[in-house]
């Protein structure tokens, strides 16, 4: 019998797996990655878009977890450069938890970040400008630093890095059967658009999220426990100008995230809905009562559902089985690694967030070191993802320089997609006399959509439109419904 021809197959492309597969690509490991979906088509590009270290998980004794998020934070802020933004929070002392307590709260977290490149927490005057804002006026405030991140992008930049040492990423190809080889390893059937296909793999990651207990099925394993909590979010016209977000105190104890998203509106989120299966997902009325009442409640504005402008609910696997409610339930991850039998190895990966990816990926792939018979350590924390590096200022302005016919703010906007990618793909396609050629609208154009499916696994018009680029929230329908036509009109269509 031949011998496994992969070392891992990576069942899941969304932050966990993407991580995983970088990790283990840049170690020398022969990998594969497949979704049933997209790239970050679930959960990871469905989050409140925050590296952090967690605020309020302080408040449940959860120190490790946040000193470890802190860290992250700091690493990822210098690999990630062109993806994430420093972002100040105003947190009001409207009376749910005492200001001596949140300047307690703060000055730990403070703390627990080590050395660090943001601002450090201070305590805000009650005469500060931006708290005239409020409805309801406030004994002053406190005001810390996290960072923002476009998440599926972060999911999607690992994966190239990933592809770069060798890696083959397969979004849309589901895993259908898992079999044990007797000479060794994984027999694993792939079903995709073009067919079936064979990969023989000496061990098995399944990251799957949500549908983590359905891989285990696969091989006849009992389903560990999952919990499911949905986060919907939604975004409303600007409530104020200004780069600062806030975090409102709500009567039940939960916070909810007030974020610029772009020049014209607000982020609002999150919610915490258990659901009983993934089938479930999608936003609910309740949900939308819930954030629109924390908006008025803080700035005073009557809203409706008609003031939403857009709405997304993604689902956080947690770890079943703490009996705790959605709010307190543990943000940590567990990695189950079955060597029952030494010929194959198969871990599971449950819980987590975004803020972990790469530590969790760093520790998984240390894992499987003894198993598959190395010994490497982890490059990740000190290897920019595609795009980052440290001559984006003066590589950005050389671009506006020689932008011609194409309009500066798309190429300011590319580059916070794209970073120091952006020269090769306006190089590749954009560099003709129609410059960025078709102006889909909201941000979008030809020349972009085509580097997406050349170089970033888009093989729909919204992976495009919501994931690669998320242009289609400023399309009108009619836009959106032009750009789908021409994208199914298209080769890669």
């Amino acid at each position: 019998m031949a011998s496994p021809s992969h070392d891992l197959l990576i069942v899941g492309a969304g932050i966990n797996g993407a991580g995983i597969a970088r990790d283990a690509a840049l170690r020398g490991l022969s990998v594969v990655v497949c979704d049933r979906g997209d790239i970050a088509g679930a959960t990871s590009s469905a989050s409140t878009k925050l590296i952090h270290g967690g605020i309020r998980y302080l408040e449940q004794a959860a120190f490790g977890l946040v000193r470890e998020s802190l860290r992250e934070r700091e690493i990822l802020g210098r690999i990630a450069a062109h993806l994430v933004r420093p972002q100040r929070f105003i947190v009001p002392h409207t009376g749910e938890r005492p200001a001596w307590m949140l300047a307690v709260g703060l000055k730990l977290y403070d703390l627990l970040s080590g050395r660090h490149s943001l601002p450090a927490s201070q305590r805000l005057p009650p005469d500060f400008p931006l708290l005239h804002q409020l409805d309801r006026p406030a004994s002053g405030a406190h005001a810390y630093f996290d960072l923002w991140v476009d998440d599926a992008r972060l999911t999607l930049t690992n994966l190239m890095d990933a592809r770069t040492h060798g890696a083959e990423v397969l979004p849309r190809h589901a895993l259908v059967a898992a079999s044990a080889d007797p000479a060794g390893g994984w027999r694993c059937t792939l079903s995709g658009h073009a067919g079936r296909r064979e990969i023989h793999a000496r061990c098995v990651v399944n990251v799957a999220g949500p549908w983590v207990a359905e891989v285990e099925g696969l091989r006849g394993a009992p389903p560990p426990p999952v919990r499911l909590v949905q986060g919907t979010h939604i975004l409303l016209p600007r409530l104020h100008a200004g780069d600062d977000a806030w975090l409102l105190q709500q009567p039940d104890r939960r916070v909810v995230f007030v974020i610029p998203w772009d020049a014209h509106s607000h982020l609002v989120g999150t919610t915490e809905t258990e659901l009983e299966s993934p089938s479930a997902l999608g936003e609910t009325a309740t949900e939308l009562h819930y954030l629109l009442s924390a908006v008025q409640r803080a700035f005073g504005r009557r809203l409706h559902t008609d003031d939403i402008e857009w709405a997304f609910s993604g689902m956080r696997p947690l770890i079943g089985g703490d009996g705790k409610d959605a709010r307190t339930a543990s943000r940590e991850y567990r990695l189950s690694l079955d060597t029952t039998d030494r010929r194959r190895t198969w871990l599971t990966v449950q819980g987590g967030k975004l803020t972990t990816y790469r530590r969790l990926a760093e520790t998984a792939v240390d894992l499987l070191n003894g198993p598959l018979g190395l010994a490497s350590r982890s490059s990740t924390a000190d290897r920019n993802l595609p795009g980052s590096g440290p001559a984006g200022c003066a590589a950005l302005a050389d671009l506006n320089r020689k932008a011609g016919v194409i309009p500066k703010e798309w190429i300011d906007a590319l580059w916070h997609r794209h970073g120091a990618l952006t020269s090769q793909l306006i190089d590749n396609h954009a560099g003709g006399a129609g410059g960025a050629g078709r102006d889909f609208g909201g941000g979008l154009f030809e020349a972009e959509a085509r580097w997406c499916a050349a170089q970033e696994w888009a093989t729909a018009a919204d992976d495009v439109m919501w994931r690669r680029t998320r242009c289609g929230v400023r399309m009108t329908p009619a836009q959106r419904a032009a750009f789908t036509g021409w994208w199914s009109a298209q080769p890669f269509g």
